[in-house]
Parts: structure tokens; sequence; C-alpha cells
């Protein structure tokens, strides 16, 4: 899918220890919105198939709605909204983003139960409203993709999660491999598990939501730490995404991912997707090392000979 993707905000109503965007530290916004309009009129009419709206938390942002309106006047097909669905857990709020053109919302569900999901994100009570979010925009026609970064406090309950999605409606699961930047810097040896050590939760809880009929992506774990569900990697997939992110412009942000925010070494050069894989992100291999990393050699199912 060729889309575009929009950093709208910097802000969050949570506190996640693995906040990529280290949203938590910003205590002012350091995205201009002028910029954000200039981006999305400029890119309309090119046969970009959505927008993406991120964060921070994008329904916070004062011109939420009206950069929702914007997106829609200017013909974009669909709008994703990714948030903590805090905000959409009041279904006026809901009912106004559906009306406003979103269809997809890609929501944070980070545990089967309030203590460890309201631990992970600083939030209490978060986990309540995170699941009435879910409900609110599914009982209004949207669809939700769930988003799950694994930990050391939710890795063993990887599939209950899973479970929990699955009877909420949800229709696609993304399970994400902890990356180790922004917040999570300041506690990483707390919060980032060894992928050796979860490898066999995360397949568990892939072939559950398979089980289950979902939709089921991997997204930013080597090839090799789970070589069985190699076919629901995202990076397999052919996306072209237009990324603007605190106003600098990313072209190829999948390629960005791949070839500026991980590394390869020596088990990687023999590996049949070292391409598609791109390695370790650097912050885990300080860590860890390359010990528990091998070559995969095998090709995708239908991939040419």
């Amino acid at each position: 899918m060729k889309q575009l993707s929009v950093h709208l905000t910097d802000l969050c109503n949570s506190k996640c220890a693995f906040c990529v965007v280290a949203s938590p530290l910003y205590v002012s916004d350091s995205v201009k919105h002028a910029e954000v309009v200039r981006f999305l009129e400029s890119h309309a009419g090119q046969g970009y198939a959505a927008v993406n709206l991120h964060g921070g938390e994008a329904t916070i942002h004062p011109k939420f709605f009206e950069t929702l309106e914007l997106i829609k006047r200017l013909g974009y097909p669909e709008i994703h909204v990714q948030t903590n669905g805090i905000n959409i857990a009041k279904i006026d709020f809901a009912r106004r983003a559906v009306e406003s053109g979103a269809n997809l919302f890609i929501i944070s569900l980070h545990a089967a139960d309030a203590e460890v999901h309201d631990e992970l994100t600083h939030t209490p009570g978060g986990f309540e409203k995170t699941l009435q979010g879910i409900r609110n925009v599914k009982t209004l026609g949207a669809r939700v993709r769930t988003n799950t970064v694994v930990t050391q406090q939710n890795s063993h309950d990887l599939t209950r999660i899973v479970g929990l999605a699955c009877g909420l409606g949800v229709d696609h699961i993304n399970i994400s491999n902890f990356h180790p930047v922004g917040s999570s810097m300041f506690s990483l040896g707390r919060t980032m598990p060894r992928l050796k050590l979860v490898a066999e939760s995360v397949k568990a809880a892939g072939a559950a939501a398979l089980a289950a009929g979902r939709r089921l992506t991997l997204e930013g774990f080597p090839f090799c730490s789970v070589p069985e569900l190699i076919e629901h990697q995202l990076n397999t997939e052919n996306r072209q995404i237009k990324m603007l992110m605190r106003g600098q412009v990313i072209s190829d942000y999948d390629g960005f991912m791949t070839n500026r925010m991980k590394v390869m070494g020596a088990p990687c050069q023999s590996c049949s997707f070292k391409k598609d894989c791109g390695g370790v992100y650097p912050e885990y291999i300080q860590y860890h090392g390359w010990d528990e990393f091998s070559a995969v050699r095998q090709r995708l199912a239908g991939a040419p000979a």
C-alpha cells in the first residue's frame, strides 16, 4: 500500500516506558501544524491510498478533527489513527472520529489485565479505557489493529493478549519487537526482553491469532528470532510509506528502518532474508551481542526459486 504517515504531535496522555519517540519527555510540542497541512495538500491526488496519523497521541491534538476533515476533503481514500484508545473510549469522540473519516484504528494493547498494562503505560485506568475504545470504534463500523510491544512484563502473557483482542472483534493483530530507543533507554534492564527467551511466546501468540482467523503481522523482529512466522513479517510486505516526522520527510520509511535503524553481524551475511530483515536494533546488540542469532536459509512460500 502506498501511504503517507504523519507525526501529528510529540505529546501524549500516557507515559509508556518504551515510547520510541520519547513522548513522556516532552512538555511542549515541536510539531508545526502548518507543515502537516502543507505535506497533506502537496501529496493529494498522487495515488496515496491512506494517511496514517500518529504521535505521541494524535487524538489529543487540538486540531485532530480539523486534520481528519482536511484529509477527507483532499480525497485520500483511508485515514488510519494510531492511538492508545483513551479518547475514543468516549463514544461521542469515537463517533466524531469515524464520521470525520477515520476507518482504521491502530490501538496499543500491551497486556491482558489492568495491572500490567497500566504499569507499562504509567496510566491508571488506561487499560479499561483502551478496551472501551476498541469496543466503541468496532461498534461504529471501523476496523481495528492492535499493537502489542513485547516486554519483560508481558512476554509470558502474549497468547492471552491475543485472545482478549480477538474476543473484542479486532481484525488484525500486530506484535512488535521492543525497540530500545526513546523513553526505553532509561529502563532497558527492566523492560527489554531477551529475544531467545520470548520466541516461543511470540510463536504461540501468532498461532493463536491465525487460528482465530485474524490477520497477523510481526514488526521489528529479526527474521531468525521466530523463523516459523517469517511470512507474517511486515518487512515482507510491499509497503510504500512516506513520512513527515518533526519537519523531516522520510521518503521510504521501511527502507529507513531497515537500513538506518538496524545493524547486521556475521550471522546475517549468509541469511536468505538479509535484505528484507536488515538485522537487529544496535542497542540490543550492545546489551546482548550476536550469540543468539543465526542465518535462516529458506524461502517464503510462493517465492521464485
